[in-house]
């Protein structure tokens, strides 16, 4: 694992001064900053944590180097880990490569005009017949967590092209409001991301009700940042540039296959496992006991009994 020491910064030097404008990155600093987090991390109650220095930089850069926000996001994206072991247990490609074959998701190797890394999401290729939507948020935490690896893309942030086009009132039937409540939680308030904007082409007729299950649970800065095109592709070329946009949305772009992303990510199960084995242990405090005069020096001395789990065994 990268230590501190062995961390060497990949970001250009436009990179460098966007991160210092819109996050407050000093590279003066930055080691300074990453240290301060480990440290508190480490002493955080019943948590194994990963402390190596890429990992919390992502933290740091989601929340603007703001170290309150960003220990909480950290705590926030291990606390989902744990409880929601629906989504999280078995968090490995290979295990829902029939998410990935189907080309629900799908990095789409650009960026649109604030420099944000394009994912494209077509819910319409849901085979709700096959799977559960479980499958769906498994794909996006998956896809999530890779494209972030990406520096440049941990200043710069994630667009979401939302393409409704195939999606009936038969998958809004199987779409319950879990699946909404989830992914705006995920997306808000776990992932180590900054998502600059949602644009949505090919909506549905049925649309409003679709937009209705998740809008309870979006805060209105995301609210803000949501932009609805329909089946005019011009306007979306107002934010990314149309000759980068595959053909099918009006541009000059190369014709979109889910092949290459679904080929490297298939790859990457060692590195989900690893990840799986940090987080919150299960930490039974069943009594405190006190030792009594007899303890060594004469002193009453108080131990913590506890049984530790590790999460990837549960």
């Amino acid at each position: 694992m990268t230590t501190a020491e062995d961390y060497t910064c990949t970001l250009s030097e436009e990179a460098v001064k966007a991160a210092a404008e819109e996050l407050s990155e000093d590279p003066d600093t930055r080691k300074i900053e990453v240290k301060t987090l480990r440290q508190r991390l480490e002493k955080y109650p019943g948590l194994r944590a990963r402390t190596d220095t890429p990992f919390l930089l992502r933290f740091l850069r989601a929340r603007k180097f703001d170290q309150e926000l960003t220990f909480q996001l950290v705590i926030n994206y291990y606390s989902t880990r744990r409880d929601d072991r629906e989504v999280f247990r078995d968090l490995k490609p290979f295990c829902i490569r029939h998410v990935f074959d189907s080309g629900y998701t799908t990095p789409l190797g650009l960026r649109d005009k604030q420099g944000a890394a394009v994912i494209l999401e077509k819910p319409g290729s849901w085979d709700y017949g096959r799977y559960s939507e479980i499958d769906l948020i498994k794909a996006d935490c998956i896809t999530v967590t890779k494209v972030i690896e990406d520096e440049e893309t941990q200043v710069y942030g994630i667009t979401l092209l939302i393409d409704y086009g195939g999606f009936t009132l038969s998958h809004l039937a199987r779409t319950p409001p879990s699946f909404a409540r989830r992914l705006c939680r995920l997306w808000q308030d776990v992932f180590p991301a900054r998502l600059r904007a949602v644009h949505i082409v090919n909506e549905p007729a049925s649309f409003s009700n679709i937009f209705a299950l998740f809008k309870p649970f979006l805060k209105q800065k995301l609210l803000d940042r949501i932009f609805f095109h329909g089946t005019k592709y011009s306007s979306l070329h107002e934010h990314i540039e149309a000759k980068l946009l595959p053909t099918e949305y009006g541009g000059g772009g190369p014709e979109i296959t889910n092949t290459t992303w679904s080929d490297v990510i298939l790859q990457c199960d060692k590195q989900f496992e690893e990840d799986s084995k940090y987080g919150f242990v299960d930490m039974d405090v069943s009594s405190t006991q006190r030792a009594g005069p007899e303890s060594e020096g004469g002193v009453a001395t108080e131990s913590l009994v506890g049984t530790f789990k590790k999460l990837s065994t549960e």
